[in-house]
């Protein structure tokens, strides 16, 4: 891989609170299309201030990060909370975020069939959001995520208390996002998950990267 195949890149990443002892010491790396980017540690490690700063939602004190020309406005970013309003159906939360990516009329109605056909909703497209099971709740979440094509898609624990159902569900999706070029992070605690889904996996202790993986490719897969 090059860097003009990133579409996120990270330099020397470091962020503090307070003055108190950095969140993230001194972080790099590179997202790159089509492959998934696997991030672990512990409660703590800085994991999801990493995902946040990927997304451009919090600055960090130094350091600089680069997202590739195609990619501005086409990142989706999952937190581990539900980020959906319980008082709408499944389908009018994902027609809210079609429209929030500019998706109208014929082109919204497909991506929104297709989107509920992946996620196993089709039968509860018209019920409230705040009538689903956690599992449903979560294949919800991703699928308002992947409304919009995203070039980067940015997951905290998107799986996390999902039934066996709904785990499968989501990990296809993200397979196929994968297959269609997007570059993904993914954090997550579930029991072999990681090592089931990603090209490589970073880990991440006390704010700084202590062991990386090999890519599939450098393993021989």
């Amino acid at each position: 891989m090059t860097m003009n195949d990133a579409v996120l890149t990270l330099e020397h990443i470091t962020l503090s609170y307070e003055k108190g002892k950095p969140v993230l010491d001194d972080v790099s790396l590179s997202v790159f299309r089509g492959q998934i980017l696997g991030v672990r540690g512990e409660n703590g490690a800085g994991k999801s201030t990493l995902m946040r700063v990927m997304a451009g939602i919090q600055r960090p004190n130094a350091g600089q990060r680069h997202v590739a020309p195609d990619a501005f406005g086409r990142i989706a970013y999952v937190p581990q909370e539900i980020a959906l309003y319980p008082s709408l159906t499944g389908k009018q939360n994902l027609d809210f975020w079609a429209e929030v990516y500019g998706l109208r009329g014929r082109k919204k109605a497909a991506r929104v069939r297709a989107l509920l056909g992946m996620m196993g909703l089709e039968d509860k497209a018209n019920h409230r959001m705040e009538t689903y099971s956690g599992g449903m709740k979560r294949r919800l979440n991703l699928a308002c995520a992947l409304v919009a094509a995203p070039k980067l898609l940015l997951l905290d624990e998107p799986t996390v208390g999902a039934d066996v159902r709904s785990v499968r569900a989501m990990q296809k999706a993200i397979l196929d996002a994968k297959r269609d070029g997007t570059g993904v992070v993914l954090i997550s605690h579930q029991a072999g998950e990681l090592e089931q889904l990603c090209d490589r996996i970073l880990t991440l202790k006390e704010g700084s990267f202590v062991q990386k993986a090999p890519l599939r490719s450098e393993r021989g897969l």
